[in-house]
């Protein structure tokens, strides 16, 4: 552990464990959350979008001279992302410059993110397997790139300092305190260069963070998962362990990417019925070029929190469906929007107004999934 976070996690360790300074702690929290839940509004919109992602078919048929032109990728979710109060997107691209390259080694160009900040997305997450692609000075362009767009991000750092002034991350909206944590499992194999920081998942470092997220005394604290086995449409043992462990310390929604499909959702209530916990464990991809089996598309999660003096709580938890079509653009290049799950036309759940065998392929088994494992997480539909 580095020693400038050392210091932290004894700290917040010798408090917990002292019964006054435990007791201390939970006095401030319930006076300060309540003197907080009087100001602004009851409750809260956020809405999580999947994986975005820019391969190379994206990068040479949008090409445009030396921009590119995304503005076909999200009109159709434009109203519904911007609806939101706070609207959060996986970026698993660096903005590490030219020459852009797709995957293996991806770098897409700064309108990847522009398209993504003009649909609506205000918080972008990069703690992913993919943010170390370009390098260090990929992290550190995109950071940069982010910042002079007034995109709020976190997951990666320039320093230490970087870090500590910034995470964990508090996002303060219509008067609600809402703490957002990113980790990932891995950077495929490279190594972050000091200074710079990226947050991997580390038991002993989330409950620093965790603990020093307490003490903003949010309404409540998020977790951004980069983690699981790409296109399984279950979880593994290790995230069910995973979720439970950070729902322990006090993390009260649990967000998951990285597997490219769509994995179950569970909203879990106390002991009184109460709807406080969202688990979720991968929403597949918003945007790719991706064609296997369930990665053609993902899901936006909607979830709607809210708070009543000292009590906080989960209203609802949706998700709607989106698809990535392909089409062909005016150059004549293959080109793609991303479309919202329109209302089957019959009993089946899966019909579409217009029939697109492969749109059918994927709303059938991401329905068959979710309605079979979903607990609490029902479907909506984008108008």
């Amino acid at each position: 552990m580095p020693m400038c976070q050392s210091w932290k996690y004894t700290f917040f360790r010798n408090l917990m464990h002292n019964p006054i300074g435990r007791l201390a702690f939970c006095l401030v929290g319930l006076l300060l959350s309540a003197s907080l839940s009087a100001q602004g509004n009851d409750t809260l919109t956020i809405l999580f979008a999947g994986d975005a992602i820019m391969h190379q078919t994206q990068i040479d048929n949008t090409r445009r001279g030396d921009t590119f032109d995304l503005s076909g990728y999200f009109p159709l979710l434009e109203r519904e992302i911007k609806a939101a109060d706070i609207s959060v997107v996986n970026m698993e691209v660096p903005l590490g410059g030219k020459p852009y390259s797709g995957y293996p080694v991806f770098s897409a160009p700064t309108d990847f993110a522009v398209a993504l900040q003009r649909a609506g997305f205000n918080f972008f997450l990069l703690a992913n397997n993919h943010c170390l692609d370009k390098r260090t000075n990929g992290l550190v362009r995109t950071i940069q790139i982010l910042d002079s767009l007034g995109i709020r991000h976190t997951g990666t750092y320039l320093d230490q300092a970087h870090r500590a002034h910034t995470y964990p991350m508090l996002l303060r909206k219509n008067g609600f305190r809402i703490i957002m944590l990113n980790y990932t499992y891995s950077t495929n194999g490279f190594q972050v260069e000091a200074p710079r920081i990226v947050n991997y998942i580390d038991k002993k470092q989330m409950e620093i963070d965790i603990a020093e997220a307490k003490l903003f005394n949010p309404d409540f604290i998020i977790a951004n998962m980069h983690w699981g086995v790409e296109y399984n449409q279950l979880p593994s043992a290790e995230q069910r362990d995973l979720a439970d462990w950070l729902i322990e310390q006090g993390v009260d929604l649990v967000m998951g990417g990285h597997p490219h499909v769509i994995q179950p959702m569970e909203i879990r209530k106390d002991k009184d019925g109460t709807p406080t916990h969202l688990v979720v464990y991968s929403l597949g991809n918003l945007v790719s070029n991706m064609s296997l089996i369930n990665t053609d598309g993902g899901a936006l999660l909607k979830v709607t929190l809210a708070r009543k003096g000292l009590k906080r709580y989960i209203v609802s938890a949706e998700y709607a469906l989106v698809f990535n079509e392909r089409y062909q653009n005016d150059r004549g290049k293959k080109d793609m929007h991303i479309l919202p799950a329109p209302r089957p036309v019959d009993g089946t759940g899966n019909i579409l107004p217009v029939h697109n065998p492969v749109w059918e392929r994927f709303l059938k088994s991401s329905r068959s999934l979710l309605q079979k494992h979903n607990i609490g997480v029902e479907e909506y539909f984008i108008e």
